[in-house]
């Protein structure tokens, strides 16, 4: 073996153990950065969480209920080409209602627990019922509760997506 092949197999060890060593940091540094994405994204959740039950008056579950009503109801309406106002909610027109039944398969409620829930929800001026099921009318969702919970969720969404970029988490 020529003096260059010599040389060339403690530079090529080098080089390998370099890039091992690189290869495990990324690892290391990538799953730091998992964890770090789940902190913040579990605190978001929490801060979510509180928001919804401040909404619904200290009841988390009504708040719950609510949100998968709203979402129900306008989930469809969404994109630039939205119909309505800038800013406003949805109107009531446009809203698609939602049954009871079909509420509680998608929280994972018992029929009864969300007949009753829905039923106390109307009865406080949450939500009515409508043709085909039930909806959150935008005088609801227009009103100051509702538009500070839209504010103070959107300074969360901001601060969720500044603590995942200080974290080294791609977000786009």
């Amino acid at each position: 073996m020529s003096e260059q092949g010599h040389q060339a197999d403690p530079e090529r060890r080098a080089t390998r153990l370099e890039d091992a060593a690189a290869s495990e940091r990324d690892a290391v540094s990538e799953e730091a950065r998992l964890r770090a994405a789940t902190r913040i994204a579990t605190d978001y959740i929490l801060r979510s969480l509180q928001l919804v039950r401040e909404v619904a008056r200290d009841d988390l579950l009504d708040g719950i209920i609510l949100s998968a009503l709203v979402q129900a109801n306008v989930g469809h309406l969404t994109g630039p080409d939205a119909p309505g106002e800038p800013g406003a909610a949805p109107s009531d027109e446009l809203r698609r209602p939602v049954s009871v039944m079909a509420l509680a398969a998608n929280l994972g409620f018992p029929y009864e627990t969300m007949r009753r829930r829905i039923g106390k929800l109307i009865a406080a001026g949450w939500c009515v019922r409508v043709p085909g099921g039930v909806i959150v009318p935008g005088s609801v969702l227009d009103g100051p509760a509702n538009k500070a919970a839209l504010r103070a969720n959107f300074a969360n969404l901001r601060r969720l997506r500044k603590a995942l970029l200080a974290a080294g988490v791609d977000v786009d």
